[in-house]
């Protein structure tokens, strides 16, 4: 039977079923989507904290009760067969979301629909397109109850702190050979940049002199574009700094505001969250507070000194590297992009880090040795320099193909290749592709407020699912 006619013959069972299970598919995301699967401190069975482990049991409890025998690993990944073993196909997702973050309409662990979109922490990164999985596996089942091959559906709970948890896994577990996560983007995504890590720190004596920076607070987290960040200083009269807020506002397009405590002033600055994969989609509040910063006439001390050195290697704007002397590009991969996304700085010093994204066009010359070089350059110590590799399936895999196909019968639009900054759960499979869940020209909100899926195309992408595994496996 042809490929046309297989896609033919299934999908109109497979509307009709998810015309069925809709209802069923809502109520186990808006469970889903109520636990706080955020990393924290590590407890007894709960590596990641009791968030991403009660996430675990929940999907656990989901699988089991429609008869599937679900495995724990570790206590950080769960997997779940349909067919015979060994599985020819697996789906990956993650269970685990960064922290809900500030300025939501609504509230980020309580499923909310309007306007036919979806909105929680996990919404579309990962919690939707993991139910979308399961559901998946469901229909296919009732479907062809008698598969000829085996899927497995892997869901961890570490993703956003690293990918350890499937790195485990993989250490003592072969994984299926066609493997896709619904992590990223349609079409599909079959190159994923490498990563470049820096933590770089600096230290001083401490200087009372006048005025002065008494600390800066910017981000948390390395993989998201700050949108907030904050300065105390002391000695500057608050009309010299409504001015500089006046104009670095105008300058930088971010918020930028004073309040007075204790004597100190307090600047805040605000700007737009992203994923550090695409910093150009955020605003960067902290490379904006620091450009106003290194601006004023704070006296001159090093602890300052080093705030100017700062603004020199990220300056506001720059996300493609071109202050380190990074920036590149080639045509299978794209640009190069930084973010800036940790700094912690008090009166005796500092610490940060930022996170690169690199293609496949880079190497230890034209990029580690060049950041190194900076670096030194300005006074900082490196303290720890990770660097990872791109990860690339060709396009020409059939089972690139199979998937591509199944996104041109299902969307009427035609199925290409992508490349992308962030690196997926697949990154260390060979072979291994992300298939959804955004879908062109959507900005879903990942890792920023009013994370959102629209309701449609979750069950669409469930659709695809489906045919994948009866197509692969069937």
């Amino acid at each position: 039977m042809s490929d046309n006619k297989k896609v033919s013959e299934y999908r109109q069972k497979i509307d009709e079923w998810f015309a069925q299970h809709t209802d069923e598919m809502l109520e186990d995301l808006r469970q889903l989507l109520a636990v706080r699967s955020v990393k924290g401190p590590a407890e007894y069975g709960a590596p990641y904290g009791a968030g991403p482990r009660d996430a675990l049991d929940l999907a656990k409890e989901m699988l089991s009760k429609r008869g599937f025998d679900v495995s724990v690993f570790e206590d950080i990944v769960i997997t779940a067969d349909l067919g015979p073993s060994p599985p020819l196909m697996g789906i990956l997702a993650h269970l685990d979301t960064v922290d809900e973050g500030e300025g939501w309409d609504t509230d980020p662990f309580e499923m909310t629909i309007k306007g036919g979109k979806i909105y929680g922490r996990g919404a579309t990164d990962n919690k939707g397109p993991s139910i979308a999985a399961m559901y998946a596996a469901y229909c296919a089942r009732d479907i062809n109850p008698a598969l000829r091959n085996g899927l497995r559906l892997l869901f961890g709970s570490g993703e956003e702190g690293g990918c350890d948890d499937i790195a485990s896994y993989l250490e003592k577990n072969d994984p299926p050979p066609n493997v896709f996560t619904p992590d990223a983007d349609f079409p599909l995504v079959n190159f994923e940049k490498g990563r470049i890590l820096p933590e770089f720190c600096a230290s001083w004596e401490k200087d009372d002199r006048l005025p002065r920076i008494v600390s800066i607070t910017g981000g948390k987290t390395t993989n998201v574009v700050p949108g907030r960040a904050e300065a105390v200083i002391e000695g500057l009269p608050i009309d010299v700094v409504m001015r500089f807020c006046g104009e670095y506002s105008g300058l930088t397009g971010a918020d930028l505001f004073i309040r007075e405590s204790g004597g100190q002033l307090i600047i805040n600055a605000e700007g737009t969250s992203a994923h550090a994969a695409n910093p150009y989609l955020g605003l960067n509040a902290q490379t904006a507070l620091i450009e106003m910063l290194a601006a004023m006439p704070f006296a001159d001390s090093i602890g300052f000194g080093y705030v100017r050195a700062l603004n020199r290697l990220f300056p506001h704007g720059d996300y493609l590297g071109n202050a380190f002397g990074i920036a590149m590009s080639d045509e299978i991969s794209g640009e190069l992009t930084l973010n800036f996304g940790v700094l912690d700085c008090n009166e005796t010093g500092l610490s940060g880090n930022f996170n690169s994204r690199t293609p496949e066009c880079s190497d230890s010359v034209n990029m580690r040795d060049l950041v190194l070089k900076s670096f030194k350059r300005e006074g900082f110590t490196v303290t720890d320099l990770s660097v990872g590799l791109s990860h690339h399936t060709p396009k020409e895999s059939p089972f690139v193909q199979n998937l591509l196909r199944i996104y041109e019968e299902y969307t009427g639009n035609p199925g290409e290749c992508l490349a992308v900054g962030g690196q997926t759960y697949v990154h260390e499979i060979p072979g291994g592709v992300a298939f959804g869940c955004e879908f062109p020209g959507l900005d879903n909100c990942i890792h920023g407020a009013n994370e959102f899926i629209e309701f449609e195309q979750l069950i669409l992408s469930a659709k695809m699912f489906t045919q994948a595994i009866l197509d692969i496996c069937g």
